[in-house]
């Protein structure tokens, strides 16, 4: 017993006592704190999720249209952006926020919270772009300002302001605080994060993919990898495009059978191209 317990000491000494491996030492940038509250505030939230998929043969169709007419390229993003915000506008109980016990606050602008990749320092980093009032913009001015939001200087306007970049840099403690107080505030809340958010981090990828986040929304769209299949129209088969996606949804304030029905609605706006209009309703 003693010699083993000699042995296992030895060799403990032993790996301690070895040289580190190779390895090139980086700062850990402070702006990732930005992904650990959401985290953590995610984490805060009993969030139930919704794999689905959508046919955008017809949406994908309607938009080589316009842009053969017009020259304008409109993202799919926006496209998306937009009929959600479409089908909230119809059931605005899909963006609502608890205020204490016993209310919900239900906004009546949607404010999208869309994540945005951006490069800082050495490497880069998804920030939130948040695009007030997406109910009452057309698609055009949403695929303008999600444009734009990809190239304005982070720490000014746009994506990760001047505020928030100042934030995100301070201690955890003391965010942790901060945060306490902007939870329990809807108002608040919408000002400093949004109502609804967006991610489309598995969208340019192929195979079915689609992720899955830790979200602080009441409602969050992920949105997918696009893939082709053969479908049976009329008894023959036809080639079509499908997207795969997934809504998270706060089950304190939206149960599975409410989410269901919204998923349906949602998916069935995006294959009709009804939120867009016939042709591309710009306005």
């Amino acid at each position: 017993m003693a010699n083993r317990f000699t042995l296992t000491l030895s060799q403990l000494i032993q790996t301690i006592k070895q040289p580190p491996s190779p390895a090139t030492q980086l700062p850990y940038p402070k702006l990732r704190n930005f992904i650990h509250d959401v985290m953590a505030e995610g984490r805060r939230k009993n969030i139930i999720n919704l794999l689905f998929e959508a046919d955008i043969t017809s949406l994908r169709h309607h938009l080589a249209e316009h842009r053969a007419k017009t020259a304008e390229h409109l993202s799919l993003t926006a496209c998306i952006a937009k009929t959600l915000t479409c089908a909230i506008d119809e059931d605005r109980s899909m963006h609502a926020y608890r205020h204490g016990r016993s209310k919900l606050v239900v906004f009546n602008d949607i404010d999208l919270s869309i994540m945005i990749e951006r490069d800082i320092e050495d490497g880069t980093l998804p920030v939130a772009f948040i695009l007030r009032a997406a109910n009452h913009k057309g698609i055009s001015e949403i695929h303008e300002e999600i444009g734009e939001a990809k190239i304005a200087p982070l720490g000014e306007i746009g994506p990760m302001s001047a505020l928030e970049k100042y934030f995100f840099g301070l201690p955890s403690l003391l965010r942790k605080t901060i945060w306490f107080f902007i939870r329990r505030d809807p108002h608040l809340f919408k000002q400093l994060v949004g109502t609804v958010g967006i991610t489309s981090v598995g969208m340019h990828t192929g195979g079915r993919m689609v992720g899955i986040p830790i979200t602080p929304m009441t409602l969050t769209l992920s949105i997918g990898s696009i893939g082709k299949r053969l479908v049976l129209e009329n008894d023959l088969p036809i080639e079509r495009e499908f997207i795969q996606m997934n809504l998270g949804a706060d089950h304190d304030i939206i149960d599975g059978a409410p989410l269901v029905r919204f998923a349906d609605q949602f998916r069935k706006k995006l294959e009709e191209v009804s939120a867009l209009g016939h042709p591309l309703q710009m306005n």
